[in-house]
């Protein structure tokens, strides 16, 4: 069994065990049709489910489903051998029997108070139980166990629970008040904003000024100048020299 497989129905069953008070072991309740599928799939309910689940199960059906297979004749047979082997709740329809989808439908009732996980094939039971919160269910995938995620239904109750409660307990509210009581009302003193004892230094640099500029041009405008006539007096003499070699 594959550990995502098992990471997702142990998030699921905490789920309901956080939010609808499900407590191991958890009671299954079992139709011909997942009787059925097990069949075929060869899988074991009572082992393969507890190790899906984690713990120790009691597997149950209820007289409409058995009643219902063995009506069907030889073809469920041996899902009718299965479901033998498992206790039968009570479903209060021993003199009228109903067909197992409504008999499991009206086991989980409204609020689904005996905490029941619901094991079937019948699409159409699931699709009608999803509508009610609190009703985990179970289903084969050729011989795959999967637990359904929790549905809208379910999810915006545990919600809405959440949101109710009051997570503080009677002696944290007493203390609460008590404090609240003795709070001393609060002195509202004006403060003075500290202020910069002086202008900032960086701030205070001159700024150049285009009369800066020129000066500083002529400055060495002037360095040049001089530079270039002593160069030209340099080379006098050497031209007079070259004149009397010449000579």
């Amino acid at each position: 069994m594959k550990v995502k497989r098992l990471k997702h129905s142990k998030r699921v069953l905490s789920f309901y065990e956080k939010n609808f008070s499900f407590r191991k072991p958890y009671n299954l309740l079992v139709d011909g049709t997942f009787c059925q599928a097990a069949l075929k799939g060869k899988v074991d309910i009572l082992l393969q489910v507890g190790k899906y689940f984690g713990g120790e199960i009691n597997v149950a059906t209820t007289h409409c489903a058995l009643r219902e297979c063995f009506q069907l004749g030889p073809s469920l047979s041996g899902a009718h051998k299965i479901l033998k082997k498992f206790k039968r709740h009570k479903c209060g329809h021993e003199n009228a029997a109903l067909d197992a989808a409504s008999c499991l439908a009206a086991m989980v009732g409204g609020g689904n108070a005996e905490h029941y996980v619901i094991a079937t094939q019948d699409t159409e039971l699931r699709k009608q139980l999803r509508a009610t919160a609190g009703i985990p269910l179970l289903y084969l995938s050729a011989c795959t166990l999967y637990l359904e995620s929790p549905s809208y239904q379910s999810r915006d109750r545990a919600e809405e629970s959440f949101l109710k409660q009051d997570l503080l307990t009677e002696f944290e509210k007493e203390t609460l008040k008590k404090l609240k009581g003795n709070e001393p009302e609060k002195n509202t003193i004006n403060r003075k904003r500290k202020r910069a004892k002086g202008p900032n230094p960086l701030s205070c640099k001159k700024k150049k000024t285009e009369e800066g500029v020129k000066k500083k041009k002529k400055k060495k405008k002037k360095i040049e100048n001089t530079l270039s006539s002593e160069a030209h007096q340099n080379t006098i003499p050497n031209d007079s020299a070259a004149s009397e070699a010449v000579k």
